[in-house]
């Protein structure tokens, strides 16, 4: 009974403070009205209503337009797209339908490359200093006169370089192919008159070149990682490049030493 009076005490004296300090509350800006409306209006189920409007998804990427009204297509990226687009669709869903959407476009793209041919060839005619086939003939006539002029240079070029270079062969006496390509080089010696220093790797000899030059690693020092291996080099400087590693017809030969010695890159190509 005691605890109760205590209790009822205890109310009597904290009810009149609570009262005292409300006013400085709502003086000081604590609106508890707001605690039961949303921006003027009542709660509904203690929940206020979101009036506003949700923000915009975000943009998803235009697809390329199915329209076959082509000539909207303004750029080649356009256009590339466009055919990616039909040709995915084709892909994943192979209906006829899709596959004719995409072969009427690509019929499209067919046609515009088409023209663009037909006028590079229409320029080519009739520019002559655009003409690529005047530098390397095309037509059989051309060609044959070509290759007749080319053989001739050729052959006046090695004759000159025999003067003053030699080919220097390098080769192992177990490689099958050094064999195979010695009658080769022996060959292109006697036409052209220029000397062949043969080098082996392993001092020993083969049937076309039976008393070689040991190799006392000049391999080496010129970078020879398989054989047979041709350089061509200066009797008088000692400056030296390589033909080639592998076994080499003749002509294919003589090219490398015509194209490597009297041509500048890009001349002949």
């Amino acid at each position: 009974m005691s605890a109760f009076r205590g209790f009822r005490l205890a109310v009597a004296v904290l009810l009149p403070a609570a009262l005292l300090v409300s006013p400085i509350a709502h003086a000081d800006g604590l609106d508890y009205k707001s605690a039961w409306s949303c921006d003027g209006q009542e709660k509904f189920n203690w929940y206020c209503d979101d009036d506003k409007p949700a923000a915009p998804a975000g943009a998803s990427a235009a697809k390329p337009a199915d329209s076959d009204d082509f000539d909207q297509i303004k750029s080649a990226d356009e256009m590339r797209e466009a055919l990616k687009h039909r040709l995915d669709v084709a892909n994943m869903d192979p209906t006829p339908e899709h596959i004719k959407e995409y072969i009427k476009l690509w019929e499209y793209v067919q046609q515009k490359s088409a023209v663009f041919a037909d006028q590079w060839r229409r320029v080519v005619w009739q520019n002559p200093s655009l003409d690529y086939s005047l530098k390397r003939p095309t037509n059989n006539v051309a060609v044959h006169t070509y290759d007749r002029t080319r053989d001739s240079d050729q052959d006046g070029q090695l004759r000159a370089l025999a003067q003053k270079h030699g080919l220097i062969f390098f080769f192992r006496s177990d490689c099958p192919y050094c064999h195979a390509m010695a009658p080769t080089i022996v060959l292109l010696a006697q036409r052209y008159g220029i000397d062949v220093l043969p080098v082996s790797l392993d001092g020993r000899g083969i049937g076309e070149f039976p008393n070689p030059t040991p190799d006392r690693g000049q391999a080496s020092v010129w970078g020879v990682q398989q054989v047979p291996a041709l350089f061509i080099a200066s009797k008088e400087t000692g400056d030296h490049a390589m033909i080639g590693s592998g076994t080499m017809s003749l002509q294919d030969i003589i090219d490398r030493i015509f194209v490597l010695t009297a041509s500048q890159p890009g001349e002949l190509f």
